[in-house]
């Protein structure tokens, strides 16, 4: 994908009006220009913001302060501020590994990247193929203008609303609405700093004395289809097209380390992306972290890091974990179902 930045010009600043000195209200712009544009900041901005996050389970919800900070192009640090319970979390994003800090387990999670690289306007024509989009008018976030914009996948699942800053294209607030309309999650800055032309060392990990560490990191050549990618495993791994919420196959990935053949399957629905890990269980010990979780033909462990999350679970001789972000543990449940059937 290309890391220039995309010309569009709601994101000029307003002309002063003459005599006022107030600026004039820019026309709200369609919806494909917004969702360029949204793409597109991660190549055009640093930021640093302190970040609120809301999730939804069941009869109770959990409120999560972290301290977000970003770098052009694909660099990510968040750290927990509270709850007391995961303070102290970390995750450090380079923008080609990840690593994740769970303190209350002295472990780390290393894995790819997660961060969306910049887009470009054919990926946005992509995003919006997908997804039924509309501008729904403007609104004011933190002191600043935003367009707020909705988005559904035409193939069912989770609704979003995006508030995108009209400077820099950055999503100020989300919030994802399940199946009946009732929100499930939201993410919004209460203070954002722009152009703050952040130092690499803020974004390179150091792993914790001691920590035991979780790889899931691949080296292997990019596989284009399910069909190779299961050919290549060769030891009956599961490589669905497509999973519920619109997430279909992006590519694949195999690694081997002596005798352990790892293979891991990439979707995405356009915006956020998932990865399907699996190995043969013959050939690595099920890790005990995180909470129990029933599925409908085995038990799991969910790993729950606040802003990723990792499902973990063996049927019919395959351990697989599930990594994802921005997804209630119960959608990881539904998706690890979809795969065992």
């Amino acid at each position: 994908m290309s890391r220039r930045g995309l010309p569009t010009l709601w994101l000029v600043a307003a002309l002063a009006v003459p005599g006022l000195g107030a600026p004039a209200r820019l026309p709200i712009p369609a919806v494909d220009a917004v969702v360029a544009a949204m793409l597109g900041a991660p190549a055009l901005v640093d930021y640093e913001g302190t970040k609120v996050l809301n999730a939804v389970r069941g009869d109770r919800a959990e409120t999560v302060t972290a301290l977000e900070s970003y770098k052009r192009l694909g660099k990510l640090r968040v750290e927990y501020l509270s709850p007391e319970s995961v303070s102290g979390r970390l995750i450090v994003d380079d923008g080609a590994s990840s690593w994740q800090y769970e303190p209350s387990y002295h472990l780390v999670i290393r894995g790819p990247s997660f961060v969306r690289p910049p887009g470009n306007a054919p990926q946005a024509r992509d995003v919006l193929r997908g997804s039924l989009a509309a501008v729904l008018g403007v609104e004011e976030v933190i002191g600043r203008q935003t367009i707020v914009v909705a988005m559904e996948p035409r193939a069912g699942g989770a609704s979003r609303r995006y508030w995108v800053d009209q400077a820099t294209g950055v999503v100020l607030r989300m919030e994802e609405r399940d199946a009946t309309g009732e929100v499930v999650f939201t993410s919004f800055f209460t203070r954002i700093s722009f152009g703050l032309n952040l130092p690499p060392a803020l974004f390179r990990f150091h792993l914790p004395a001691g920590a035991r560490i979780i790889s899931l990191f691949l080296s292997g050549d990019p596989v284009a289809s399910p069909q190779a990618l299961r050919r290549q495993a060769r030891f009956g791994s599961v490589v669905p097209a497509s999973l519920p919420y619109g997430y279909r196959f992006r590519d694949g990935a195999i690694s081997q380390y002596g005798a352990l053949v790892t293979s891991a399957a990439t979707y995405t629905d356009g915006v956020r992306t998932l990865t399907v890990f699996q190995t043969p269980s013959s050939k690595m010990a099920f890790p005990r972290v995180g909470v129990p979780v029933t599925l409908e033909s085995t038990d799991a462990q969910l790993l729950d890091l606040g802003y990723v999350r990792v499902l973990i679970w063996q049927w019919r001789g395959i351990t697989y974990a599930l990594v994802g972000s921005s997804l209630p543990g119960s959608a990881f449940v539904l998706l690890a179902d979809e795969i065992n059937h």
